[in-house]
């Protein structure tokens, strides 16, 4: 009698031992993250720019090679360029809405939504397409409220094209008198205002229309970077470049947040060791290659170069000047730290411009 309670009572601790042991696995398998599960994704990529441009060929197609090596073939990119998706300007919402896992584009192109990212397009601000992404990641990293610009997408890099000089087909520029009554293209608001403070009309184009318009006399000169010289062949149209780093144009390439969340805790880790600031200036130095490429082509086509340095600059800094003091009064209106932004921005500048030396 006194076996059978004794080995009844084993039983019973035992069977205690493998009800535990199972309410924990199931306990374990319950609380198990949705996106611990390695999946396959194949991403579409949406993006404005040709699909030979180097921002495809070189950054986004480098991407896509490293994310299916290092996920051993799980993530996959399929691209859409040349606006086949949608038009620039919607680019952003379609990484927030998920029409695209991807997106990429200007800034500009959805004006009063970013403000303080505008603070890359003030005049000569930037000095090369590497440098001014550098400062738009930094800034980026270090400034909350840049990071609330951006809450509704997940930002892979943030970068800029290089330094936007003038470009014209039958006009000389070499003070800001001469750009009085012109009609200049414009890449979006900021550079509206720039072209405004120099006395000429600002006149909002896509890139793409902008040699036809050059050609037809449609408009009169153009804000662009070097790069479009050799990427749309604007110097096929171009007789006369003034550089003076008047503005740089931002760019942005998002994921939808979801999509993001749908990775694995894995693949998250691979994708974020992949993306921000190195990409981020890999993306700005292709700008600064075929910008170079591009000055030198116009130049072996005949352009004309009016370079403005010392005396020649300063009637150019005194009319556009009042555009920063506006920037910083008009964010800090908005409740932004401008200032201390701006004098960021301004020593990441000499940082990067001693570096060089």
């Amino acid at each position: 009698m006194q076996f059978s309670f004794i080995r009844n009572r084993v039983l019973l601790i035992v069977l205690l031992f493998f009800v535990l042991a199972l309410a924990s696995c199931d306990s374990t398998l319950a609380f198990k993250p949705e996106n611990s599960v390695e999946e396959n994704h194949n991403l579409i990529v949406s993006h404005f720019q040709p699909g030979n441009h180097p921002i495809q060929t070189k950054i986004f197609n480098g991407l896509a090679s490293d994310l299916h090596e290092q996920t051993d073939g799980r993530i996959t990119m399929e691209f859409y360029p040349s606006n086949t998706l949608g038009d620039a300007g919607s680019q952003y919402d379609m990484a927030v809405t998920r029409e695209a896992d991807i997106a990429l584009s200007v800034y500009g192109y959805s004006p009063g939504r970013f403000p303080l990212v505008t603070i890359m397009e003030l005049p000569f601000l930037a000095e090369s397409a590497e440098h001014a992404s550098e400062i738009l990641m930094t800034l980026y990293e270090e400034f909350p409220e840049m990071q609330e610009e951006h809450a509704d997408t997940y930002p892979l890099f943030l970068f800029s094209a290089e330094p936007a000089q003038i470009i014209s087909k039958d006009f000389k520029i070499e003070t800001p008198d001469d750009m009085k009554g012109l009609r200049v293209r414009s890449p979006s608001p900021m550079a509206n205002k720039i072209i405004e403070a120099l006395g000429a009309t600002p006149i909002s184009m896509p890139m793409g229309d902008v040699y036809e318009s050059l050609e037809r006399g449609v408009i009169d000169a153009a804000v662009v970077p070097f790069e479009t010289l050799y990427n749309y062949s604007f110097h096929e149209v171009t007789n006369y470049i003034t550089i003076g780093d008047f503005s740089a144009t931002p760019f942005f390439s998002v994921m939808s947040q979801k999509t993001y969340e749908n990775f694995s805790e894995g693949d998250q880790q691979i994708l974020d060791n992949l993306i921000g600031k190195e990409l981020a200036k890999k993306a700005g130095s292709v700008y600064d290659v075929d910008g170079k490429i591009g000055l030198e082509t116009a130049i072996e086509s005949g352009a004309e170069v009016i370079e403005l340095e010392g005396d020649a600059l300063i009637p150019w800094q005194e009319a556009l000047e009042p555009m920063v003091d506006e920037w910083i009064k008009e964010r800090t209106e908005e409740g932004y730290p401008a200032q201390e932004i701006y004098d960021r921005a301004m020593e990441l500048k000499e940082e990067l411009s001693e570096r060089e030396e």
